[in-house]
């Protein structure tokens, strides 16, 4: 009897897709848009989707992922907050990997800049023990060679540099004689010795120079971090042992740090062992929980916007059908096998839809591959697939069932008189279209409010006051001279130049280049108890720092020449130290126990975020016998012949030094630039829902208007003016738009809040208050919605009363 029942099924199965596949082929414009509207949705859900599993679920190692482990550190240490993601010592990790035994490949690295040649650009360094490459899978070069064992013997012992095949292109030109040849990162010189392949799945963190972990010093100025235990700097990665697990190896590295804790007296380390996968990493966790919701929320909404569109063509070809319909349901045809065979049809366009998504899956994840700078594996997998196959049924079900059911709702007496068999009438009027209408607006509001405030976002960093001048002040690099002699004669001939208004010796505003706008420097009043003060971050400028830049001093004075105690605070800082007293005049005591008098107030810029004014900060002069980095060149005129006077002025006093003089506005728009790739992301996400939105507006009022065209010819014979015939069409319509867009408000402050969480540590502060993104994006759906209305409202009332009044 089971034998019987499944022979059936498998039968009966086999009459609907033939019978699907005939009935497409006779509806092949219908099944066409229904397979690139579900394509559409599916295959950029599938494509993101892909995207986001790459980057965030999967380690960035192309050889057996299953194996590899990251090892994250907690570390509280006495007096001092814990310190999440604390890198490794070059003790600790020779500790770890002498004593473990459940991990085996140890390697280390970290990343850092250097000057190559002494030019003014610095490029990318990877410090790295010498089996980095093995761990990542590489075990030949390209050309040349990988580091040997020995060269990570002894520190300063092997000034030996890997490149990267991309930076070997295009900063060395394809030189096949490069192997051999000596090159200088911060002035040290290093032998080529080898050229890694394009697309190496150890490329961290760009196209680069990979050395040897023991030269740290050279391109350190230095500073000897190897063999100071009290250093932490190395990240430490590696391979499970055959048999080994996580969860044994992070018990056998928690009871190595507690051995290496007794070490360092008030320590204490907790160590987790990752998949090396950025969701895995415990740091990260909180910062990426709103990511892949929003993200995947808001394609989601893509391909409910899709499946609705496919719904309300399907609930449009059922309508036509209802006499088919009928006809079997009188013949004793069941209802149950009725839907079967009506939801298989849109089950075979799915999956046609499902294989051209294939495709765009891949293209999609091509194309955020080549859009990363650092190596990500981003191809679709086995999970993508599955992911895929479950949205394609999902969609076809979303899309298929309720116009199956609407199938069924048929008037059998109406429909033999050829009459009006179906309920679909009184659905258009207060029903499922009208429900659907209102789903797709909802969807859209949320969607069109986020590209609003990307895009407006992008329109800040364009053309809002930083609060400095930009467009007339150039940075030029200096990373490479060491002499304090070559730095005043400098100074001295850029100032003599002619166009020169002042030049500042120090660092750039945060987003230009300083690391330290981090607000992690606390200061307080003299006496008052740690952690009672204020977070602030430190600027070190020189006195002629506030002139050429332009930011004013909205009370004292800027600090003069020698004068290290003094110091300028931001309006931020004062109003949070001296909420209702006069600064100037103030001591305060910073972190290392310093007092520093208030000798001038500055005003607040916007350098950390942009569109965000900066927090509390505090300007100082640097230490007696310190030399800066970069100089920062107020000049008038064209920046062109002030660059070429620069680089002449430098190149004179050093012959070994290149600069690449670059103006302030320059950099800010190369940095625009970068966030301009999301905003199109989501602007092209925004313009999708808007597009399938008018759509299925377009066809909801196109089929009604056809069922209404008795009506409207007889309101027309009795009377009724053209305008009173288009707004009897547009006031129902536009009905379920104006309740789609209160239920999208709610939508959109859900999504709202996940994008200011996710952007919340980021340079680009999108503002989710202004009034005038929502009211453009009302405007914008409403707008959209009644043009979608005018066409069929316009052609109804050129319906012939007489044909109308004929048909009554």
């Amino acid at each position: 009897m089971k034998a019987v029942s499944g022979q059936y099924w498998v039968e009966t199965f086999i009459q609907d897709v033939r019978y699907g596949v005939r009935h497409i082929g006779r509806s092949r414009l219908h099944a066409a848009a229904v397979v690139v509207t579900l394509a559409l949705g599916i295959g950029l859900n599938t494509g993101i989707f892909s995207v986001l599993n790459g980057m965030l679920f999967r380690p960035r190692v192309t050889k057996d992922p299953a194996t590899f482990v990251h090892l994250a550190t907690d570390v509280l240490e006495k007096n001092q907050a814990r310190q999440p993601d604390w890198p490794f010592s070059a003790a600790d990790y020779h500790a770890y990997r002498a004593s473990a035994r459940s991990v085996g490949n140890l390697a280390a690295w970290a990343p850092a800049h250097a000057p190559i040649d002494n030019g003014s650009e610095s490029a990318l360094l990877m410090l790295v023990s010498c089996n980095f490459f093995s761990l990542y899978g590489l075990d030949q070069a390209t050309a040349g060679r990988l580091f040997r064992d020995e060269e990570c013997a002894e520190p300063g012992s092997a000034p030996v540099v890997v490149l990267s095949e991309e930076l070997w292109r295009s900063r060395f030109n394809s030189d096949r004689q490069i192997l051999g040849t000596i090159i200088k990162l911060r002035r040290q010189p290093f032998t080529v010795v080898g050229i890694v392949p394009a697309r190496f799945a150890g490329r961290l963190r760009g196209r680069g120079i990979w050395i040897p972990y023991t030269m740290q010093a050279a391109v350190f100025n230095g500073e000897d971090w190897y063999g100071d235990s009290d250093a932490h700097w190395l990240t430490i990665e590696g391979r499970l042992q055959p048999g080994q697990t996580r969860e044994a190896a992070q018990a056998e590295l928690n009871v190595i740090a507690s051995q290496l804790d007794r070490q360092h007296p008030g320590r204490q380390t907790t160590m987790v062992v990752t998949n090396g996968s950025m969701v895995d990493e415990p740091f990260l966790r909180g910062k990426l929980v709103w990511l892949g919701p929003l993200i995947m929320g808001s394609l989601t909404l893509v391909l409910l916007l899709a499946c609705t569109n496919v719904t309300m063509l399907a609930l449009s070809k059922a309508s036509a059908r209802r006499q088919e319909i009928a006809v079997r349901l009188s013949l004793g045809a069941g209802r149950g096998r009725l839907v079967r065979m009506l939801l298989t049809e849109t089950l075979i366009l799915a999956a046609v839809a499902g294989a051209i998504s294939v495709w765009m899956a891949y293209q999609v994840a091509q194309f955020f591959e080549n859009q990363a700078e650092p190596v990500w594996n981003l191809a679709p997998d086995w999970t993508a697939f599955a992911y895929l196959a479950g949205i394609t049924i999902l969609a076809a079900c979303i899309a298929g069932l309720t116009p199956a059911a609407e199938s069924l709702r048929v008037d059998l007496a109406a429909s033999a008189k050829d009459g009006d068999g179906l309920s679909v009438g009184s659905a258009v009027r207060g029903g499922v279209r009208n429900i659907l209408v209102g789903a797709q607006v909802a969807m859209s509001l949320a969607l069109l409010t986020g590209a609003g405030l990307f895009v407006n976002a992008q329109l800040t960093i364009f053309s809002e006051d930083p609060g400095f001048e930009t467009r007339q002040v150039l940075v030029v690099g200096l990373g490479g001279a060491t002499s304090a002699a070559f730095y005043q004669q400098a100074i001295q001939g850029v100032r003599g130049l002619p166009g020169v208004q002042a030049v500042s010796p120090g660092e750039p505003p945060p987003m230009f280049g300083n690391e330290g706008g981090v607000a992690t420097d606390e200061v307080r009043s003299p006496g008052s108890p740690t952690d009672s003060g204020v977070r602030a971050s430190t600027l070190v400028v020189d006195a002629a720092y506030f002139d050429t830049l332009r930011i004013a001093l909205t009370r004292g004075r800027a600090f003069r020449e020698g004068e290290h105690a003094a110091v300028v605070v931001s309006d931020a800082l004062a109003r949070a130290l001296w909420p209702d007293q006069d600064p100037l005049g103030h001591t305060l005591q910073s972190s290392k126990g310093e007092r520093l008098e208030v000798v001038g107030v500055a005003r607040n810029t916007k350098s950390e975020r942009f569109g965000e004014l900066d927090g509390p900060r505090l300007y100082r002069l640097p230490a007696a016998g310190s030399t800066p980095d970069v100089l920062m060149i107020r000049f008038a005129g064209d920046a062109g012949s002030i660059e070429e006077g620069v680089r002449t002025v430098i190149h004179s006093l050093d012959r070994g030094l290149m600069p690449r003089p670059r103006t302030l506005d320059d950099m800010r728009q190369e940095m625009a630039l970068t966030f301009w790739r999301l905003a199109r992301l989501v602007l092209f996400l925004g313009a999708v829902a808007l597009l399938l939105a008018v759509i299925g507006i377009y066809g909801v009022v196109a089929f009604a208007v056809t069922r209404r065209t008795r009506e409207i010819g007889i309101r027309m014979a009795l009377g009724a003016t053209r305008g009173m015939v288009v707004r009897t069409i547009l006031g129902p319509g536009m009905r379920p738009v104006i309740a789609g867009l209160a239920v999208g408000s709610v939508l959109t402050i859900v999504g709202v809040y996940g994008l200011t969480q996710v952007l919340r540590e980021t340079p680009l502060a999108v503002s989710t208050l202004d009034p005038l993104v929502y009211l453009a994006v009302a405007i914008i759906l409403l707008g959209s919605a009644a043009a979608a209305m005018l066409g069929p409202a316009w052609r109804a009332t050129r319906a012939d009363p007489v044909v109308a009044l004929r048909h009554t």
